[in-house]
């Protein structure tokens, strides 16, 4: 089989954003039985409001045909959906400006972090600035404008090469207009450092891009080319919270470590779907490198096909939780309306013929993250729900940028003024514990000014102990576990040896 007729078989998680193939040849209108065409028009001439589109109770149809196959992962998807999808998934780029945006307790949109290399940086944008109106549209995210996050960011997208206007608002400045021509904003999926020892660090986030030279595959090769080049001796792969993507992305990255031999397969019930995808000898890994893997519970799809592989080949270990359970395939089909229809389309199983769909996959080291106990996250909710923890950084920032003239980016300087909020949270009966907030109050402060840390190892326990393991050289010991040493008969664990006494054995 050739590697380059995978591009269009997709993996769907059940949780968060789900994942999907796009086959975009593929045509399939809307039709009803002349007894649901009986139902819209009754409905439509006699239901007491107006009903203003008719396609919507077809929609509704189509969503309530596809619920009845008691399947989470086959339902309707509707066009922006669908387009969002091509976007972020298939192309792994859109048209737009180059802005991680996110929206304030207000309800107000601010810039976290221009990326680097578009119209965005290029017009020195900057994180916490706010983005007040799109083309002289307002811009407020609430129930009484009835504006999403998706409404502003289909705003913002477009057609490569087209402008938009966008007003600014800057701490200790007027609003101001920015016009900005829509470029080519790649989506990346993989993050990576190397470090201390020469262990490289590479995470991935999604499978995306269904081009080699693009997406996860083409990021995750040059990560690990710059790994090798630094000298790296392990490296860690973290698809924690990965939730899923393209088959033939994660294929080919688990084809990275693997040189022969079956990576996964896939069985429908039409055998157009049943395909045995095999390993090259090409790996850009070498085989003497030592892998370990983190997962969780959120790990799942497409990511559990990479780690089912490393497992079961016995190229690296697996370390963290148990692994979601999602072992089916799905494809897209569009439709005329612009949506599409995600369906069901195979099983997968892992190299050792595992089905992994709702069983997971147990991991060789099992390690929790800590994480705060059941008061600890309530209240730890009621923080998230108060204005208090963001009001509080938004002020220390707006002080030490008019200090500094600049943006402050060191958060050791806040955490030490973080008692006082913690005493302020207490006036308004949030009993929160200073190391819960402490990591709270940083995530906020990262995002606020922009910055996004790779790992941070202060909370992260289960990265700690896949560096622990690769310095003490453990990983072949979970490989190779020695064989259990032969029990010892009745008699022999029982009659002590006597010289010339005769013993019969039960």
């Amino acid at each position: 089989m050739k590697r380059y007729t995978l591009s269009f078989i997709v993996l769907v998680l059940a949780i968060g954003i789900p994942f999907f193939l796009i086959n975009p040849s593929q045509k399939h209108g809307m039709s009803g039985s002349d007894t649901l065409s009986e139902v819209i028009k009754i409905a439509t001439s006699n239901y007491y409001k107006p009903i203003e589109d008719g396609n919507d109770m077809l929609r509704g149809s189509i969503k309530g045909a596809l619920a009845s196959l008691d399947d989470p992962y086959t339902y309707y998807v509707s066009p922006r959906e669908h387009q969002r999808a091509v976007e972020n998934l298939y192309n792994a780029e859109f048209g737009g400006l180059g802005v991680q945006i996110y929206y304030d307790h207000r309800g107000f949109i601010k810039i976290s972090k221009p990326i680097p290399n578009t119209p965005a940086a290029r017009a020195n944008l900057q994180a916490g600035d706010y983005i007040t109106k799109v083309n002289g549209k307002q811009i407020h995210l609430s129930e009484k404008t009835g504006m999403r996050i998706d409404d502003v960011i289909d705003l913002l997208r477009g057609v490569v090469g087209t402008e938009v206007t966008i007003t600014v608002k800057r701490k200790f400045l007027d609003p101001f207009d920015v016009t900005l021509t829509r470029g080519r904003i790649p989506i990346n999926s993989v993050k990576s450092t190397m470090l201390e020892n020469d262990i490289g660090y590479i995470r991935i986030t999604g499978f995306i891009g269904s081009k080699r030279t693009e997406g996860t595959e083409d990021e995750f090769n040059k990560a690990l080319e710059t790994h090798k080049a630094a000298g790296m001796k392990a490296l860690i792969l973290d698809l924690r919270h990965n939730q899923g993507g393209l088959l033939n992305a994660a294929y080919h990255i688990a084809d990275t470590f693997i040189n022969e031999g079956v990576i996964v397969s896939t069985k429908g019930r039409k055998s157009d779907f049943n395909e045995a995808y095999r390993a090259t000898s090409d790996t850009l890994c070498p085989q003497d490198i030592p892998i370990v893997v983190l997962v969780n519970e959120f790990s799942a799809s497409a990511s559990e096909i990479v780690a089912g592989a490393i497992k079961d080949t016995r190229r690296g270990i697996l370390v963290g939780q148990k692994t979601y359970g999602k072992g089916l395939v799905q494809k897209r089909y569009p439709l005329s309306d612009g949506g599409s229809i995600s369906l069901t389309i195979s099983s997968y199983y892992t190299p050792n013929g595992t089905a992994i769909n709702e069983v997971g996959i147990t991991p060789h080291v099992s390690i929790a993250d800590e994480e705060p106990d059941e008061i600890e996250q309530i209240m730890l909710r009621k923080v998230d729900a108060s204005d208090t923890l963001s009001n509080f950084i938004t002020k220390w920032i707006d002080e030490q940028h008019k200090q500094l003239e600049k943006l402050p980016t060191d958060f050791s300087k806040i955490a030490d003024e973080l008692p006082q909020l913690q005493q302020t949270l207490e006036e308004e009966r949030i009993h929160v514990s200073l190391k819960w907030l402490k990591q709270r109050a940083e995530q906020v402060f990262n995002l606020y000014v922009g910055i996004e840390q790779v790992v941070n190892l202060k909370y992260d326990q289960q990265l700690r102990e896949a560096i622990r393991i690769i310095n003490a050289d453990e990983v072949a010991k979970y490989l190779n576990p020695p064989e259990p040493a032969e029990p010892l008969s009745t008699t022999q664990a029982n009659t002590p040896i006597i010289p010339d006494a005769v013993t019969t054995e039960e």
